[in-house]
């Protein structure tokens, strides 16, 4: 076993060391799945059987496009690629050749004619190998001239035409457009037309060719894109016409989609594009009031009359400071999501949140070292919850990722005094309906998981308010606490507690108030309310008030003093923990 193993090896290695050798000939290796066989090609047919018996043969392509296979006879193979054929000849032959190993390889490929016209330094009528690319080609006829078009290379082939852009060949290693040549192809190399010219702080300046449609963007990559230098403002577009256009580079580069799409010039054919380097200075821009540069100074000069010069700052001022030059952040500006983007880094930006800096001072802003040829951009707010009730400042307010209840509570300045420390609610649209989260205000406030939600965009908070009561306590039906009005009367909150009981002494009820943290009581006659009409002894009762009403065994005020302190020292107690 271990001998046939070593057996085949060999022979797949002779196999390797053959097509290797073909491919150091020609200078390539060939793809089967693109190679087109034709009239003249030589293949080799490796048969290997179960008891490691080889055999071999050659076969060629004759010229109405078959190969004769022995036992199983004639096999078109004209026009389809070597792994097509190499399926189709295996498929035949394992017929009169069961449980073998069949291998087809290209011993040597044939030659085609070509035409090559145009702008080549030899153009003429050409055999080249059948694995040639358009680029072997051009080797071969002594290279395009100054005056070649790169992008609008024409292949015709029979009835079509082939396009080829060979500069993303050269430029970018693009295969696809660097093609096999066909039997009869004719190459057509046109003289280069529509040119743009890009100067300045680009890594290749040069004279580029460009296609219908192309944009700036396109003319920028293809000359390497910016250099360290570059100034994002400070580039400009001249036509032959004398029309000349200013650049917006940065949203070029780190706008929006929309942004990209609006500065992206359509391009014409003898624009000059300059790029200039950038000075010290930074820029802002975004929501800020006066979006622009600012220029770094040594110090700053005030004018005559006192005032400092706009559009200035000293090295090592901090992000907030220059967002103040600039006028400082709009009403709908983000922030919390302000962006830093570093000179000479297009692609990445660091994120920094003002609000948690300056208020919160989780993070140094000093940390953050701002240097020429940065860009400061404000964004919109783009999430936001309302908070509204019994908190300071009620409103509308920016978020980001993973902010909670307690981060909403504290910028809307802190609960108020009234506010209920239980009833709290988290109104959410989900689904298309609207959804309530009720939440514990003192636990969020503490941070506690439960209750302390994840808030997310268009969330509204609603901190409910302590509720104002009256407690109606003794020979009443209903005792228990009651909701206060402004204006209402004893009478009124014994009527909402059910009325008097049987054994009412209506002669000694009486109201505790609270009057500068000192406890009163006021006796009421309710008999004569009742019974002789006076409305006047019917007071107005106060937040807070405790009605009681005693029972008639009770003999003195003395005793009903008593009792009321206690009924006190017990309302005290509930009023600390208990909110309705």
């Amino acid at each position: 076993m271990k001998k046939g193993l070593f057996f085949i090896s060999i022979i797949f290695l002779i196999l390797i060391i053959s097509y290797a050798q073909e491919a150091i000939y020609f200078g390539k290796i060939i793809d089967p799945e693109k190679y087109i066989l034709g009239p003249g090609d030589r293949l080799k047919v490796y048969i290997i059987g179960e008891k490691e018996q080889t055999t071999s043969f050659d076969l060629i392509v004759s010229p109405t496009g078959y190969v004769i296979l022995p036992l199983a006879g004639s096999v078109k193979v004209l026009n389809i690629s070597l792994s097509e054929a190499s399926r189709e000849i295996s498929r035949q032959l394992i017929k009169f050749y069961p449980r073998s190993n069949i291998l087809v390889d290209l011993v040597y490929p044939r030659n085609v004619k070509i035409s090559v016209i145009g702008e080549v330094e030899n153009p003429g009528i050409y055999s080249v190998s059948a694995i040639s690319t358009l680029g072997d080609v051009f080797k071969g006829v002594g290279g395009l001239k100054s005056s070649a078009s790169l992008r609008n290379i024409q292949i015709k082939r029979g009835d079509k035409i082939i396009y080829v852009d060979y500069y993303k060949y050269l430029k970018y290693g693009d295969l696809n457009e660097n093609p096999y040549i066909q039997e009869g192809d004719l190459i057509y190399v046109p003289i280069v037309r529509n040119t743009v010219r890009v100067l300045g702080q680009v890594r290749n300046p040069g004279v580029y060719e460009i296609k219908e449609g192309e944009r700036l963007k396109d003319v920028l990559d293809m000359a390497g894109g910016l250099n360290v230098n570059a100034s994002l403002f400070d580039a400009t577009l001249d036509r032959l016409d004398g029309t000349r256009i200013i650049l917006d580079l940065y949203n070029l580069y780190y706008g929006e989609n929309d942004k990209k799409e609006q500065v992206n010039i359509l391009l014409r054919s003898g624009d000059t594009i300059t790029v200039l380097e950038e000075i010290k200075r930074i820029y802002v821009l975004g929501f800020v009031k006066n979006p622009g540069p600012i220029r770094f100074v040594e110090e700053i000069k005030a004018t005559p009359e006192g005032g400092e010069v706009s559009g200035q700052a000293t090295l090592g001022a901090k992000v907030s400071e220059l967002i103040n030059k600039a006028g400082g952040v709009l009403p709908n500006g983000s922030l919390r999501k302000i962006e830093l983007r570093k000179k000479g880094d297009t692609y990445n930006k660091i994120i920094i949140d003002l609000y948690k800096m300056l208020v919160l001072g989780e993070e140094y802003e000093g940390n953050i070292k701002i240097e020429p040829g940065d860009v400061i951009y404000v964004p919109p707010i783009t999430s936001y919850v309302k908070i509204l009730g019994q908190v300071r400042n009620p409103g509308v307010y920016e978020i980001v990722e993973g902010d909670r209840i307690s981060d909403a509570i504290l910028r809307a300045g802190g609960i108020t005094e009234k506010a209920s420390r239980e009833n709290g609610e988290l109104e959410r649209i989900e689904n298309g309906k609207k959804v309530i989260y009720k939440f514990n205000v003192a636990e969020a406030i503490k941070k506690s998981d439960k209750d302390n939600l994840l808030i997310k965009d268009g969330d509204t908070i609603y901190i409910g308010e302590l509720r104002r009561l009256v407690y109606v306590l003794g020979q009443v039906g209903r005792p228990a606490a009651y909701d206060y009005k402004e204006g209402r009367k004893l009478t009124e909150y014994i009527s909402m507690a059910g009325g008097l009981k049987d054994r009412a002494d209506l002669g000694r009820v009486a109201v505790v108030r609270e009057v500068d943290g000192k406890t009163e009581v006021i006796p009421i006659n309710m008999n004569d309310i009742v019974n002789k009409g006076r409305s006047d002894l019917d007071i107005e009762i106060k937040e807070n008030d405790i009605i009681f009403v005693p029972e008639v065994f009770i003999k003195g005020w003395q005793d009903i003093t008593q009792i009321i302190n206690s009924i006190f020292y017990v309302y005290t107690i509930i009023r600390s923990i208990i909110t309705w």
